[in-house]
Formats: structure tokens, sequence, C-alpha cells
């Protein structure tokens, strides 16, 4: 929703991005900027002030809709609202229709938007405001793997202009880093109604997990003799470790999936583990080891590049 913020504040400038930057490039330097400014790192209100900011500019430009509500806004007041003659404008090049009267634009952009409540036509043609609703506050999180995993809880503390408030955000499992999470009516209280908080997500990265849609990776390291061989390896999972057997013959790049040892899903049941083989060869042998490979390499009379035309 909108704000009168979204008037004075330069949102572009504040990320440090052209009006015509992707997507990728506003989340790109929104990130950067959040992790200068975030309040853990550098205490201050300035830096809370600069984080909020940046949060907030993020909130707008990240969101298709949002966005274009405000680059139109801000088009409309650049244009000079006080300037025009007779109280009317053309403002086809905004998107609102043809020829329009200067408060009727302003109602548009304003009451549709909620930013300054509905607008209300009072006696004599005179326009009256009625109170808004709050402002949407943003705000970010961090979480291990772990945690996005399996679902948290964090106290939030959400500064808002009549002060400091606490609230207790739920996290569901398998939450993706970037996610946003909405609490409602946790931002700017106002008599026309309380505001939202929404919470972005960011996910640690884990030494060895990874993932791929709800899915958890892994890269599997076995030994050359397991994976011509064959063996029972064990397998880390989020659950605790698990027994894969591992046939013989198996080639580096082969995918085990592990069923329903990956992340918990809100209708209780639960992703796969993918797990993919890395065949590791030893550096260096020893004199017998040495011994050993020398007598498979004399049996072993064919090529694994053949089908590419060499010998």
């Amino acid at each position: 929703m909108a704000s009168q913020s979204w008037i004075d504040k330069d949102f572009y400038a504040l990320l440090g991005v052209p009006k015509t930057a992707s997507a990728d490039e506003i989340k790109k330097a929104y990130r950067k900027l959040a992790l200068q400014f975030h309040p853990d790192r550098n205490p201050g209100k300035s830096s809370e002030d600069k984080f909020k900011d940046i949060g907030e500019a993020y909130a707008v430009l990240s969101d298709k809709d949002k966005r274009a509500e405000y680059d139109k806004l801000r088009d409309a007041m650049a244009s000079g609202y006080g300037g025009f003659p007779g109280g009317r404008v053309h403002v086809q090049d905004f998107g609102f229709g043809d020829e329009f009267d200067v408060e009727d634009l302003i109602s548009q952009l304003f009451g549709r938007m909620g930013g300054f409540g509905d607008f209300r036509a009072g006696r004599g043609g005179r326009v009256q405001t009625m109170p808004r609703r709050g402002r949407d506050v943003e705000t970010t999180v961090t979480l291990s793997f772990d945690e996005a995993a399996k679902g948290a809880e964090r106290n939030i503390r959400v500064d808002l202009p009549g002060g400091r408030r606490n609230v207790t955000v739920k996290i569901p499992a398998g939450v993706a880093d970037g996610t946003r999470i909405r609490a409602r009516a946790a931002g700017e209280a106002s008599a026309g109604g309380s505001g939202d908080l929404y919470v972005r997500v960011n996910v640690q990265p884990h030494k060895f997990f990874g993932r791929k849609g709800s899915d958890v990776t892994l890269t599997l390291p076995v030994t050359f003799t397991e994976a011509a061989l064959g063996a029972d390896v064990r397998v880390p999972t989020l659950n605790g470790p698990v027994t894969l057997k591992v046939p013989a013959g198996t080639s580096s790049g082969r995918t085990f999936r592990l069923r329903g040892r990956g992340i918990k899903k809100a209708d209780g049941t639960a992703s796969d583990l993918l797990a993919t083989v890395q065949v590791v060869v030893p550096e260096k042998l020893n004199k017998k080891q040495k011994e050993i490979v020398s007598q498979l390499a004399e049996t072993d009379k064919g090529s694994p590049r053949k089908h590419l035309g060499v010998e």
C-alpha cells in the first residue's frame, strides 16, 4: 500500500540504482546495503534509520504493482501539481485515462492506493479525507538452513513513530531464501486500521546441504572401491544419518533419491533428499596400491572415450 513517504523519498537513489534497473539489480543492491547498514553490525540511530529506509525502498521496488504505482505517482508529482492552469492536467502519460481535474487526479492516486485515506466529496464539492490505514512496515530476519527447513519463531522489534513494538512471528517449515511473510495488523497503528508487517527471510547456506525446490540436495563422496564394488554408506540427513546402498559400478554424478528425508511440508509429508555421488580418487598411492591398480589397468582393455571417436 502507498504512503506519504513515497512522495518525499527517491527509492531508486536510496538503493543506488537507475529507474530502469531490473528486479535482480534491485535485489542485489538491497542485499549489499542491508548487510552494510544492519543495526547488528552498525549500532546507532543513523544506521537504523538508513536500514529502515532501504527496507522500505526495496519493499516498493521489488513489488511489480507497487513499483508501477510509485513511478506514476513520482511522475505526476514531478510534473508540478500546484502549477496546472485552471486545476486541469492531461494525464494520459500516467495511465489514468483522459483529462482530469487535479483534485480528481490526487484522489485517484491516493484514495485508490490508501496512502492518505479515502477521498470523499463534501459540501460545495470540497474534498474531505477519511482516516487512513497505518503504514506497512518491512524488516528482515536471518535463519540458519536447519531453522528454515524445520520452522522457527522470531521475536521481532518493530520501530514505529509511536515507539517500539515486539512482534512474535512464526516462520513455517521449508521457507526459502527471499520469502516474504506477512503479519497482519502488526505495522503502524492508525484510526483507519493498522498496517501490516512484512518479514523478508534470509537463509544462511549450509556447509553441505543445498536446496532444489522443496527437496534437499547433498554431494556424497565415495571411494573408488565403494563405487566399483558397491557398499553401504552412511548419509547425513536433516533428522540424523541413514544408510544408503550404493550398487557396484556406480559412476560419479549419479543421484539417489532418499524419499521422505527432506523438508517437512505443511500437509505433514516430507520432501526428498537428493544425494549425488562424487567418486573420490586418491591423490597419492602407496607401493602396494599402485601394484594393485596397475594389475587392474592391465585387465581393463575398454575405453570410456570410444563414443567420442578417440581411443
